[in-house]
């Protein structure tokens, strides 16, 4: 007995479908951007939702409610050692595409030190990315300008994966701080000379930072702009088609 043909379904069969797998997709691409966000910035975005899709959000929470604690942390529940190197590991503080940043707590050597400890993500612990992640700790390591986040150590945890700790800036990005300080545009210009001249510096040491933006520039208590996040950097006297690869990749 053949099939049914295409005169045999039923006119709404097709499109039903279709549209089921549309509502998935949207349910699906919904639910990761939630899991990227803080606790607070995630019931905001579902009050937001829900008066466009009350249904939909219906079903976010459902899915939400069925998960732990720490699934629910951006990063999925990717939990760090306690201890990387002579640091101890303390809260989150950021998230970039290959890794998370943790605040980071010396506990030897007899000083007290904190910095920002950048681990490489499981998702992410691949050999082009590995490649990626230790060429920004090398491109750090050659780098000391006081306008740039130097770097302070690095190493393996014991599941193998790179991690680097780098000075730890306690500041705002450059634009939030020009626009709290009340910054006239002569200012603005003098603070944003001092991130020129680290760009400069870079580019004497053969290295293209590529990612140059405001959340990358944070000025610390002293209104020093420090520029981060190396992480697809480039070295000019590399091979070209590498750094085409990590351009295609990850810009």
């Amino acid at each position: 007995m053949s099939g049914p043909g295409r005169s045999d379904v039923c006119p709404g069969m097709v499109g039903e479908a279709g549209s089921e797998r549309e509502r998935f997709g949207h349910l699906r691409e919904a639910f990761h951007r939630l899991l990227d966000l803080q606790d607070g910035e995630r019931e905001a975005r579902l009050r937001a939702l829900a008066r466009e899709d009350a249904g939909l959000v219906a079903e976010l929470r459902g899915l939400l409610e069925c998960l732990d604690a720490a699934d629910l942390e951006p990063g999925g529940g990717d939990r760090p050692p306690a201890q990387l190197g002579s640091f101890r590991v303390a809260q989150r503080i950021g998230r970039g595409g290959m890794g998370d940043v943790f605040l980071g707590e010396r506990i030897e050597g007899g000083f007290e030190q904190r910095v920002a400890l950048k681990r490489l993500r499981a998702s992410a612990f691949v050999p082009s990315l590995q490649r990626r992640f230790l060429r920004e700790r090398q491109i750090l390591a050659r780098l000391q300008h006081p306008n740039i986040a130097r770097l302070v150590d690095g190493g393996r945890g014991t599941d193998g994966r790179p991690w680097l700790a780098m000075e730890l800036v306690e500041g705002e990005r450059i634009t939030d701080w020009c626009a709290r300080a009340g910054l006239d545009v002569r200012a603005r210009v003098r603070c944003f000379l001092s991130v020129c001249e680290a760009v400069q510096f870079a580019h004497r040491n053969l290295v293209v930072h590529r990612d140059i933006k405001p959340s990358n520039i944070l000025v610390d208590a002293e209104g020093t702009p420090k520029l981060l996040d190396f992480g697809i950097a480039g070295l000019l006297d590399t091979d070209a088609a590498e750094q085409t690869q990590t351009l295609v990749a990850l810009t």
